[in-house]
């Protein structure tokens, strides 16, 4: 059973593996960084692990809505704005 679960049984599948491991990869990265980033900014907030674990997956979203063939910033920028008006008051 374990063997099965560590070989995909189609591209599908392995591109399905491997995309979720990028976005661990990515989400991982995008945690340490958010907190230096933010704590570039004078007199700012800053970001805690936590918050920044938070955030980090919806931004890696809003780059992959920009780097997709119809996307682009303006479509990121827009996928963030929806985002935002979705949340809870």
């Amino acid at each position: 059973m374990d063997e099965e679960l560590r070989h995909p049984a189609n591209t599908r599948e392995f591109m399905a593996m491997w995309n979720t491991v990028t976005a661990e990869h990515l989400t991982n990265k995008l945690t340490a960084v958010l907190p230096q980033l933010t704590s570039r900014i004078p007199e700012g907030p800053t970001l805690d692990e936590t918050q920044a674990a938070a955030l980090s997956p919806v931004l890696i979203r809003a780059f992959q809505v920009a780097a997709s063939p119809e996307g682009g910033v303006h479509a990121a920028v827009q996928f963030l704005t929806e985002y935002a008006a979705a949340a809870p008051a």
